[in-house]
């Protein structure tokens, strides 16, 4: 099982073969991460394009990344990106996470169109998680297999103030409202099991006490930062990158306040996980 794989001469501009779609859709689902290098579109082929994959997420009453009263179709992720009115994540650090796991029905997927990247702009990693949970051994597994976790939504909170953390009621309980998901959810259409576990928000194990929470916690950061099971990004202008958010985490470390980093995202409904 690989993570990320390139597929050349494909077109988004052009009226797209139902044979080419399902191609990059397969790829999707056993690679985790597709690039289409060399892409020149406009808003509307980038949206008509995301619309093969299904509806554009809504995030319903919950506060997310670039929704500014309404949810918006595309979120400008840029640094030094003067002529959009909102742009998003700056030049810090974006500790590995999937988009959305803070609420019911997070996003089946997610994309980035690069528009204007400097060579010395961050790269983006992505991590297998189905690998993370094939990798475990077996004793951990039969351990986590009905652990049910919460996540806390970070916009809850001032922003950029949110960094991984077990959550200890006894000292602070984050605000907003929450949902569970399984620790391990199953994949719906390649059927594999997932650690669904990021390494970026305050999070906690349902129904555990803090100490063992804690070493769970502190048990699986471990494996996940080990794993080999990654594909790392240096972006280029006109680069489309689509990644499973269900099976993946991503990672952006810091860069440079003055360096140029405009990209678009765009993220497709998902269901509840199971």
């Amino acid at each position: 099982m690989n993570t990320g794989i390139c597929l050349e001469d494909i077109d988004l501009s052009a009226e797209m073969p139902s044979h080419t779609f399902l191609a990059i859709q397969n790829e999707l689902h056993n690679n985790k991460v597709v690039i289409l290098k060399k892409q020149s579109i406009s808003d509307e082929q980038y949206l008509n394009f995301a619309l093969k994959f299904g509806a554009i997420f809504q995030s319903g009453n919950n506060p997310v990344l670039g929704k500014d009263g309404n949810d918006n179709d595309i979120v400008v992720v840029g640094n030094q990106a003067k002529e959009y009115k909102n742009s998003y994540l700056g030049h810090q650090e974006v500790l590995p996470h999937s988009d959305h796991q803070w609420i019911q029905n997070p996003s089946s997927l997610s994309m980035l169109y690069a528009i204007d990247v400097d060579k010395n702009a961050a790269p983006t990693t992505w991590t297998n998680m189905a690998l993370a949970y094939s990798t475990l051994d077996d004793s951990l597994k039969d351990q986590i297999k009905n652990v049910k976790t919460i996540t806390y939504n970070p916009f809850f909170r001032p922003f950029g103030s949110v960094s991984a953390k077990y959550v200890n009621r006894n000292i602070d309980t984050p605000p907003g409202e929450i949902f569970e998901h399984p620790l391990v959810r199953t994949h719906p259409i390649t059927q594999e099991k997932i650690l669904y576990m990021h390494r970026a928000y305050e999070m906690e194990f349902r129904g555990m006490n803090y100490d063992e929470g804690f070493a769970l916690w502190c048990k699986l950061n471990g494996h996940i930062d080990s794993l080999e099971c990654k594909y790392s990004h240096e972006w280029e202008a006109g680069d489309l990158v689509i990644w499973d958010n269900r099976a993946t985490i991503h990672y952006r470390p810091s860069f440079a306040p003055d360096v140029r980093r405009v990209l678009k995202r765009i993220s497709i409904s998902g269901e509840r996980p199971f």
